[in-house]
């Protein structure tokens, strides 16, 4: 296939709520324009973009997967993206491939909450895009009152191109509000109707008020009570949904493949033309779109296969991408030659010779290229802005089922963190564990059946422990004495230790005030080391012991039977005997939140913090977020747990968090009794 080049290209990404039908628009699209040889179905696990198991396992899109067709000349090129929030992050990434955008929602208006966080980052990129209410053929569809929440949350910008004729059983056809005229849908394409005079009037009306806030001509008109040229509102529409100015609305049935040419049509008449489109670098420079121009195109998503190896899907900005094109990677600084360029059709590839600017291709075998990263030729070092990602919200501890995987589990992360950028990998301080993070528990799950599938490793998981720590709130001295004889040099240590506590946070001390030479000076070292490795499991819990201060005051030896170890194993025996006459506490770690909600949730959020031992800090107007509170509250760590997933069922998805520890508290009796059973119950179990 000759290079694509960028007149005749339309980057269109398929977002919205998860189970609005998404995929199943998309796949009638692709069977519509004949790019694929049969439609296929979400249910029965056939779809184009929906194609990998974990996909089918959960019958929704678990990843950005792309596909293209081809119509009247014009390319579309289609990025299917997941709509559960858990996701949200990838399809950022993947939305910096776009040039344009369907929203698609069901005619349904109480889940267009979902929705909010999704338009208003298109709005941030000024990403043009339209409103597909689908789904209008079932039951309980309400076409009317979805279109007027549309125009409620995003503006009177958002106006109709189509509206139904009937809904849910009843749905036969639609009316083309901008031409007024009536259609009735059938096998392949529409039929004209009879329309009725009543037929989206008022619908035609708040179009031409829209198109007038930006056409004095057409307000002039307008208000002389003047219908204006059918080619003079077609003309507007097209400038006016290219540039962001005006968001229309159109009527579908994913299923039954009703409305789909006429989507398909709007999206090659009014979304923008990749020629059209320029993009910024991250200096604020203008990339111009250039054939005959060096090579930047932009990673906007990464596939690693264990048997075909890594693919990375760029966007290509300028110049003319080949198979054997050298490549440098601005981000790392390092030469990149491709392994083959690929057009995608789900998990389907064909062999690319070439592609141009607006062109979305993937490249093979890039070794250290990732999602984000900026690709350049003839030794540019333009740098397009890459999307940055929130801290992640929720955590799964791992260990590999098989003690023999423990090598290797840490290179699989690597892969899968090629493949999705928004992981994170870290061993916890406090605990030592492996933590996987992510935004939810369905985007981690699927992480999990994802690594177990492709690399044949099965995992343990089970959410991180709570870094509990205990403490002392009293001081005493205590001798230890260790002596051990065999038939030669024996082993002799004695020491006498002050132990007391430290202010919140100070950590741990070690001093000495020998007088007299009682413990030689070579021995002090051993002395500290038994008093740390004391101090790792604490007398109530196992829990290590923090904020404490022990002094070495006194002692004795033996000239002969005396060395380092036995002062370690003395001062050992010290601290254990030691530390329970200390009234020892336990800690346990408390963490600082900061809760981002829309106002109208913002009392449940309250009442949830609340009842999670939390302490609300302050509440008030978000200055990056419209319509939305700040909640910021200390929150004990083992409430947080799984706060996400309430967090969200309580806000319709649309409330999150950021958090980091801010410091250790004494418990309550409670939690002491239930933290000290349960450690008592794992070391039983063991």
């Amino acid at each position: 296939m000759a290079a694509a080049q960028a007149q005749g290209i339309r980057n269109v990404a398929f977002i919205g709520p998860h189970h609005s039908g998404k995929s199943t628009l998309v796949e009638a699209l692709l069977s519509h324009a004949q790019a694929i040889p049969r439609k296929g179905s979400v249910v029965d696990g056939t779809a184009t973009t929906d194609h990998d198991p974990e996909s089918h396992a959960h019958q929704m899109s678990v990843a950005p997967n792309f596909a293209y067709l081809t119509s009247g000349g014009v390319r579309v090129n289609i990025i299917d993206c997941p709509g559960a929030v858990d996701f949200l992050e990838e399809t950022k990434f993947a939305l910096q491939a776009a040039d344009a955008a369907v929203v698609v929602v069901e005619a349904d208006p109480n889940r267009l909450a979902q929705v909010e966080t999704l338009v208003d980052y298109l709005e941030s990129l000024k990403i043009p895009h339209c409103f597909t209410i689908n789904r209008l053929d079932r039951p309980g569809a309400d076409f009317m009152g979805t279109y007027s929440a549309l125009r409620r949350r995003f503006g009177n910008h958002v106006v109709a191109e189509q509206a139904p004729i009937g809904q849910g059983e009843n749905l036969s056809g639609y009316v083309d509000v901008v031409a007024m005229k009536a259609f009735k849908y059938g096998e392949g394409k529409s039929t004209p109707a009879t329309l009725t005079e009543e037929m989206a009037e008022k619908n035609h009306e708040e179009l031409l008020e829209a198109l007038a806030d930006f056409d004095d001509h057409l307000m002039e008109e307008v208000l002389e009570g003047k219908e204006p040229p059918l080619e003079e509102i077609e003309q507007d529409l097209q400038t006016d949904v290219s540039a962001d100015k005006i968001a229309p609305v159109v009527v579908a049935s994913g299923i039954r493949g009703w409305g789909v040419a006429e989507l398909l049509d709007l999206i090659i008449r009014q979304f923008p033309d990749a020629s059209q489109v320029r993009r910024n670098d991250q200096t604020g420079k203008t990339v111009e779109p250039n054939a005959a121009g060096p090579v930047i195109a932009q990673v906007c998503k990464t596939t690693v296969h264990p048997q075909s190896g890594k693919l990375s899907i760029v966007r290509v900005f300028s110049g003319t991408l080949n198979p054997d094109t050298p490549l440098h990677n601005v981000n790392r600084d390092v030469k990149e030659r491709p392994g083959g360029l690929y057009w995608l059709m789900g998990k389907n590839q064909s062999a690319a010779n070439g592609a141009g600017p607006g062109s979305i291709v993937a490249i093979a075998r890039l070794d250290t290229t990732v999602t984000g990263d900026t690709l350049c030729s003839n030794g540019m070092k333009t740098k397009m802005p890459a999307h940055s990602l929130p801290k992640p919200a929720f955590s799964l501890a791992l260990r590999p089922h098989e003690r023999s995987d423990e090598a290797k589990l840490s290179q699989l992360l690597v892969r899968m963190r090629e493949e999705d950028p928004t992981l994170v990998v870290e061993r916890e301080n406090f605990t030592d564990e492996l933590v996987l993070r992510g935004y939810g528990e369905m985007h981690l799950s699927v992480t999990v059946e994802r690594l177990q599938r492709k690399y044949g490793v099965k995992l343990d998981t089970q959410l991180p422990q709570v870094p509990y720590r205990e403490t002392i709130t009293g001081k005493t001295q205590q001798q230890g004495r260790y002596k051990h004889q065999t038939g030669g040099h024996g082993m002799f240590g004695d020491v006498h230790l002050e132990i007391a506590p430290l202010a919140r946070g100070t950590g741990f001390k070690f001093d000495e005030r020998i007088v007299g030479g009682s413990v030689p000076k070579q021995f002090y070292p051993g002395v500290e080391k038994g008093v740390r490795e004391a101090l790792d499991r604490g007398p109530i819990a196992g829990f290590p012991v923090v904020d404490v201060q022990v002094v070495l005051y006194d002692g004795s030896y033996h000239t002969v039977d005396s060395n380092e170890m036995s002062f370690k194993l003395a001062a050992a025996m010290a601290m254990r005997e030691g530390l329970p006459k200390c009234h020892p506490v336990l800690l346990e770690p408390i963490q600082r939140i900061e809760i981002t909600v829309p106002t109208t949730y913002t009392s449940a959020v309250l009442q949830q913090i609340s009842g999670h031992r939390g302490q609300i800090l302050n509440y008030g107007p978000s200055e990056d977020r419209r319509g939305c509170d700040v909640v910021r509250a200390l929150v004990p760590q083992a409430e947080m747990s799984r706060y996400l997933t309430e967090l969200r069922t309580a806000t319709q998805g649309l409330g999150y968090f950021a958090s980091e520890h801010d410091h250790f508290e004494f418990a309550p009796p409670k939690v002491v009794q239930t933290v000290t059973a349960e450690r008592k119950e794992l070391a039983a179990a063991r």
